[in-house]
């Protein structure tokens, strides 16, 4: 008989020990987080964590630093700020959206994404989803890591299209069932052994074919995602509530961290009744209110409010140095060998480089390459089989 599938992921409920404390991760359906949600994120990295916010690879945050005691604490406001709808369903509301859905004349998902949410929530057959399970939801546009899913949307001309283990499906559906169709495909991969044996649809002896047919779909060529980072800046204006225009900006976090401050400051620049978008990369997509400075003309706008965000140390445009370099948390982490987040930086012939301390790659953005360590000075780079020391690396650069 198989062993029992281990998921290790963090939540709320589930601490996960390191070397600068515990870790707890915070699912963000979507990435989407409202305005007081991401404050009270912000808040409980300044009061339990160590004041940053660690944005992973899914659209979801992370604190770190957090004592063991203090995990009632975490729980109780957590679930206070809505962070926590279901202590069952903790780890198992991992749903990424393209980050720039619903702007700029592009197709919604947003409420396309919180329709799966309650559906998630709301049986209880879910809350044995591991917390690795991923589902995607793509406008078309990429982002959503659709090539990696477990289950998946893209947006089609006359519906969406079902994404089984990364592969097209051959199901269309309409937006009036498509989460039926979804949930329908998550029961049919927990009754195969997802979350008992396995943790991913792809791992089923059947790679999936199962789950496909139990849909009315078959499994077929690789779903082509484009999953890259979107690009930094100014994300277009967008039309207003009043006949003006708005504009979504869109940052950085240097190496997938923000401070308290930029926390903060991001908040105080989004648009009422919009979400910050989280996007792979740490990219942050921030719909700008109407009261910040993209009131003003919008090419002053749009100026001011990058030198303010340029200013709190966050990546504001593409030809950065930093910008295509990512990390994990590195000498943080149990299992790693090298301290990454201090060695990480541009590669020459290697535009985007994430720095992994283990063999693991953890957090590694789709659209990176990998540079993993092999103990505390020398890093394996792409396309070379011999570890180079940092110095070297650093020559190169």
């Amino acid at each position: 008989m198989p062993a029992p599938a281990r998921d290790a992921c963090p939540g709320l409920l589930a601490l996960h020990p390191a070397r600068d404390g515990h870790v707890t991760r915070i699912r963000l359906p979507g990435g989407y987080v409202t305005g007081p949600s991401w404050r009270a994120l912000a808040a409980l990295a300044r009061d339990l964590g160590d004041r940053h916010l660690d944005l992973t690879a899914r659209g979801n945050v992370q604190l770190r630093g957090l004592r063991a005691g203090d995990a009632a604490e975490l729980t109780r406001r957590a679930a206070l700020a809505g962070l926590l709808p279901s202590a069952a369903h903790d780890r198992a509301r991992n749903i990424m959206a393209s980050p720039l859905a619903g702007l700029g004349g592009r197709k919604p998902l947003r409420s396309l994404a919180a329709e799966l949410d309650a559906a998630l929530l709301g049986d209880p057959v879910f809350a044995a989803l591991p917390g690795r399970f991923l589902f995607s939801l793509d406008d078309g546009t990429g982002g959503a890591g659709l090539a990696g899913c477990d289950i998946g949307l893209r947006w089609a001309a006359d519906g969406l299209d079902l994404v089984i283990a990364g592969r097209c499906a051959g199901v269309r559906a309409g937006v009036s069932d498509a989460v039926a169709v979804v949930t329908a495909a998550a029961r049919a991969a927990i009754a195969q052994g997802v979350g008992s044996t396995v943790t991913r649809i792809a791992d089923l002896a059947d790679a999936g074919a199962g789950v496909a047919a139990a849909t009315g779909g078959a499994l077929g060529a690789p779903a082509a995602g484009r999953d890259a980072r979107i690009p930094l800046g100014s994300g277009g204006a967008l039309p207003g509530q009043s006949g003006t225009s708005s504009i979504t900006m869109v940052v950085g976090a240097p190496l997938g961290r923000l401070t308290g401050g930029q926390a903060l400051l991001i908040a105080d620049l989004l648009q009422p009744d919009e979400v910050i978008r989280l996007g792979i990369a740490g990219r942050i997509a921030i719909p700008l209110s109407a009261g910040s400075s993209a009131a003003a003309p919008r090419s002053i706008g749009r100026a001011a409010d990058l030198a303010r965000l340029a200013a709190s140390g966050l990546l504001v445009a593409d030809d950065d140095q930093r910008a295509g370099v990512t990390a994990c948390s590195g000498a943080a982490c149990h299992r790693s060998v090298a301290d990454v987040r201090s060695a990480a930086g541009p590669l020459a012939g290697h535009p985007r480089t994430h720095w992994a301390g283990c063999a693991r790659q953890c957090g590694l953005p789709p659209d990176a390459e990998p540079v993993i360590a092999v103990d505390a000075d020398r890093f394996l780079i792409p396309g070379e089989v011999r570890a180079r020391p940092l110095t070297a690396l650093a020559g190169a650069s």
